[in-house]
């Protein structure tokens, strides 16, 4: 039988993770990150931490699992932030 309250927590999962796909996009599209902050994304990926914690010692698997790439997706936004502004820019400017 299928848990409906179980269904809706993986939806709600698969929403916010793929939440931030459109942001990914248009970041790898126009290599520019500016407008997101280091500070944002710091309290972002702490939160995402946080629930992680939370929600495997409560044995909740919509909220890890989606926390866990959500987590996945923040650091790739991370690391297209330092290269672009780091290592394109050097390229781009000598």
């Amino acid at each position: 039988m299928i848990d409906i309250y179980e269904t809706c927590g993986y939806m709600a999962g698969i929403l916010f993770a793929s939440s931030l796909l459109p942001q990914l996009y248009k970041s790898c599209k126009s290599k520019n990150l500016d407008d997101i902050s280091y500070g944002w994304q710091a309290i972002f990926i702490l939160a995402i931490i946080l629930g992680l914690i939370y929600s495997i010692h409560k044995d909740l698997p919509p909220v890890y699992l989606s926390s866990s790439v959500e987590l996945i997706f923040m650091i790739s936004l991370v690391l297209m932030k330092y290269y672009y502004r780091n290592i394109v820019s050097d390229i781009e400017n000598p």
